[in-house]
């Protein structure tokens, strides 16, 4: 049975264990969208500098959402019915609209990065045309309608089935991945790439149209990016309400995603160096997998394996948050969550198209990322506020209910809590666009809107 956003998972259906939820996260986290945000560190000061942001704010930022799979976990519910206590039953709509661009924005970033990753492959291999290659329209295409097929197959299996899937894809990833990894390690070598740092300092433009912004690539920006990548994970919490216990549910995805993010952003970080080297200097994070050196070294049809597995196992979880959204946000609606599932693999297929109208796919990527860095930042920090400091930890099974009880707040809305919402994702525009780009070199906008919501909110809801 499949759960919807309305029922509560109970206790005999919890049946995913502490390695369960490990090797879930660790399958889900390998992507190639690691590899490119492995390359975008490097671009900061070089590979060993890069570490600090790979291991270190890395697994930092990974214990606030940790705790998020901790709610799920003890009330049985996924992130959107855990929204309802602070948003209100229908407040929460709000939510949920923020949790379907993360869903299904990632899923389109995902098939349209596993995509070009495939192009590279098959142009080296069968010598087709790749991404970078003009006429390579429908070729993309093709690509991702492949992608759009494993996804409406595997996007619509339901908990149980993911759950086996990403065992089999773990054990690719540590068969096949760790062989591709000594591949690479073993054609680039290793101690140059660690000793590599760009030349000058690296700029990126973000947005696109009359927004365009330029930004140098500092500590402060790489913070923010790291803190929305993570937290961007949206869907921990629709799969730890399945955890047998609290630890399985929080520490479980935890070290899974912090293990497999170690692992493949640091191969990013050598591959972008890899290809400065042998480019005379040219930094090309886009390029930055693993792919080339394993099918030079004959190995194509393995590097595409990885590629797919990869790709489809991440969105699988995209799929099913985004489906639990939908469920949330209409909840007279007669679907099952399957079908909704399947509804939503197969609308990632024209939405992966769009990218391909963009010039510069980095700039359009870090916009994305930064975009639903102000949308997740404060949304994740306002639903720990409520449940850890405002509610205690206790929230009854009134989440559920689709009107009345205890969360119906003002006509179903708990407007403080939609107030500060919006106020926090002010606030990190704020820093990240209004002030001057001088602010943001030195200081992340990460950290003064978890400051202003944490504060806000709790004021508001002592006053209250």
């Amino acid at each position: 049975m499949e759960y919807t956003a309305f029922e509560k998972v109970p206790a005999k259906a919890q049946t995913y264990s502490f390695f369960d939820q490990v090797i879930f996260w660790f399958s889900t986290t390998s992507l190639p969208a690691a590899w490119l945000y492995g390359a975008y560190m490097a671009g900061w000061k070089g590979v060993m500098a890069s570490l600090l942001l790979i291991i270190g704010i890395n697994a930092l930022s990974l214990i606030p959402w940790a705790f998020l799979g901790q709610m799920a976990q003890q009330t049985g519910g996924s992130m959107m019915a855990l929204a309802r206590p602070a948003f209100g039953i229908k407040g929460s709509i709000v939510p949920s609209i923020f949790y379907l661009i993360f869903g299904m924005g990632w899923a389109v970033i995902n098939a349209f990065l596993g995509s070009i990753a495939l192009s590279f492959i098959f142009a080296q291999w069968l010598k087709w045309p790749s991404y970078a290659s003009p006429h390579n329209t429908w070729y993309m295409i093709g690509y991702l309608a492949i992608f759009a097929i494993l996804n409406g197959i595997f996007g619509a299996i339901g908990h149980t089935w993911l759950k086996k899937l990403q065992w089999a894809a773990t054990i690719l990833f540590l068969l096949l991945g760790g062989y591709q990894t000594y591949v690479v390690i073993h054609t680039w070598g290793l101690s140059h790439l660690l000793a590599w740092k760009p030349a000058t300092t690296l700029t990126f433009g973000t947005g696109f149209g009359p927004w365009q912004f330029v930004f140098p690539m500092t500590f402060a920006f790489l913070f923010d990016l790291m803190v929305a990548f993570n937290w961007t994970w949206e869907f921990i919490g629709d799969f730890s309400r399945f955890a047998k216990t609290k630890k399985a549910g929080s520490w479980g995805p935890f070290w899974g995603a912090l293990i497999a993010q170690i692992w493949w952003f640091f191969v990013g970080a050598i591959a972008v160096a890899y290809l400065a080297l042998s480019s005379g200097g040219k930094y090309m994070p886009l390029l930055a997998d693993p792919s080339s050196a394993t099918v030079a070294a004959g190995l194509g049809w393995l590097a595409a394996l990885i590629i797919l597995f990869a790709t489809v196992t991440a969105d699988a979880g995209n799929i099913y948050g985004s489906g639990l959204s939908i469920s949330n946000m209409f909840p007279k609606l007669k679907l099952s969550l399957r079908s909704l599932l399947v509804i939503v693999s197969f609308l990632v297929f024209p939405l992966s198209i769009l990218p391909l109208v963009f010039s510069n796919l980095l700039d359009f990527s870090l916009f994305f990322l930064d975009f639903m860095g102000a949308l997740v930042i404060p949304l994740w920090t306002l639903m720990l506020v409520d449940y850890f400091l405002v509610k205690k930890g206790k929230y009854s099974d009134d989440m559920f209910l689709k009107q009345g009880g205890k969360y119906w707040f003002t006509r179903g809305w708990n407007i403080p809590a939609v107030v500060t919402l919006f106020l926090g994702t002010g606030v990190y525009w704020l820093f990240a666009y209004v002030l001057p780009y001088s602010v943001r070199n030195i200081t992340t906008a990460t950290i003064p809107t978890i400051i202003f919501v944490t504060v806000v909110y709790l004021l508001w809801s002592k006053r209250k």
